[in-house]
């Protein structure tokens, strides 16, 4: 399967750059299963997922969902954003729209945004480009991202990407606090071609959360060992880049691989199931530490990207080795094969010592090197049942369409 993950290809495999099939109806207000959005409906906590093999209104759901959020959005509220790709003249409108009616719109993007199609000059012009005033958008630069600079493969030219794809809404719909983490980009492609996934939660702390980080990336003040964890009550965030131990190579520290310690905090003993979508996979020690759950007794069950989103030594470790995988590259006639472009961990069992858990891990963080290590993103873990739920019954979907791959 060919479908361009970001506009960097030659390194993919360092790369983290993200569809969710869903004939589910989640049942959150915003997050509708089909026709057009509702303005100013009221804001709950759910889930949101796409389905590249239905309709127009399928496909188009979390870009829609979004979109509906900035219709809600009343003025003197603020919209806050931190994103990567960015082609969708619906929701750049959108926005314009919103700071013409006196909404403060706040975006940070990454480069990518300035290529063909690219929303970054259509922003400029509607928000102006000056952080003193309530509304600006800012570009992080060539090769970087806003906080990430760093160059794994030395001499390649491919620096860090600002690979986030979050919204806040200081008020939509009634709603205060609201938080959209998505693991989709704002494209055609990520509608029509890839399974997404989006989360929107309405809590106050973590609102908070996200706004402290998006303040980090809009002074573009490069650290890359900027790894933070903060907590909000049932929600925790990992902010990347993260880097290596002292000594160690960036490609080989088990030590300091989030995706791989939280696995570590799983107890295989007691029939703890854990349900993976990955979209680029090249970490060898995610891998590494799936097939030692399998072993220890965890039901491990992976959906992955088809083509050559999987390295080919993760690829052949993992082989066999799960309970249940499956690879998305669903062709179809006349159109780009459905592929896969969700980032999410379940666990539904024992975790940190404690049982009966039902825990979803989620985001723009791909199991690649440059997720860990160069780019900025976001993971958000999620302790609520009723979201774990939705997750669950998204994955199980997505393990049925995929098995014929």
């Amino acid at each position: 399967m060919q479908h361009p993950k970001h506009a960097r290809t030659k390194r993919m495999w360092l790369w983290g750059a993200g569809a969710a099939v869903v004939a589910l109806a989640v049942p959150v207000s915003t997050a509708f299963a089909g026709g057009a959005p509702e303005a100013a409906a009221a804001v709950t906590t759910g889930a949101t997922f796409n389905d590249p093999a239905g309709d127009s209104a399928a496909q188009s759901r979390i870009r829609d969902h979004v979109k509906n959020l900035i219709t809600g959005a009343p003025a003197g509220s603020t919209i806050t954003a931190g994103l990567y790709s960015f082609t969708d003249t619906q929701v750049s409108g959108a926005l314009a729209d919103a700071k013409a009616r006196g909404v403060n719109v706040k975006i940070v993007i990454d480069n990518a945004a300035t290529g063909d199609g690219g929303q970054y000059n259509a922003l400029k012009t509607a928000l102006g480009t000056d952080q003193s005033k309530g509304s600006f958008v800012t570009n992080c630069g060539v090769n970087r991202g806003c906080i990430g600079s760093r160059e794994l493969v030395s001499g390649s030219g491919d620096g860090s990407i600002n690979h986030n794809k979050f919204w806040l809404f200081s008020e939509t719909g009634g709603t205060k606090n609201v938080v959209v983490q998505a693991s989709a980009n704002m494209t055609s492609l990520q509608r029509t071609d890839l399974f997404n996934n989006a989360v929107t939660i309405v809590d106050a702390a973590l609102y908070g959360v996200y706004q402290n980080y998006f303040a980090d990336l809009s002074k573009r003040q490069v650290n890359n060992d900027y790894y933070k964890t903060p907590s909000a009550g049932a929600y925790k965030t990992y902010f990347f880049p993260r880097k290596e131990a002292a000594g160690k190579k960036w490609n080989d520290d088990a030590s300091t691989d989030t995706v791989s310690l939280i696995l570590g905090n799983v107890d295989c003993g007691a029939g703890t199931e854990v349900r993976v979508a990955a979209n680029l996979f090249s970490r060898r020690e995610v891998a590494e530490k799936l097939v030692s759950m399998k072993s220890a007794g965890c039901k491990v069950i992976l959906a992955n990207d088809g083509g050559t989103s999987m390295s080919a030594d993760v690829s052949s470790i993992l082989a066999g080795k799960l309970t249940e995988r499956v690879e998305c590259a669903e062709a179809r006639p006349g159109k780009n094969p459905v592929g896969l472009h969700s980032k999410y961990v379940l666990v539904n069992g024992s975790y940190e010592g404690k049982t009966g858990r039902k825990l979803v891990f989620t985001g723009s963080h791909n199991y690649s090197y440059a997720a860990l290590r160069a780019n900025d993103e976001t993971l958000l873990k999620i302790d609520n049942a009723a979201l774990y739920d939705q997750f669950k019954a998204n994955h199980a979907q997505i393990m049925s369409y995929c098995k014929g791959s």
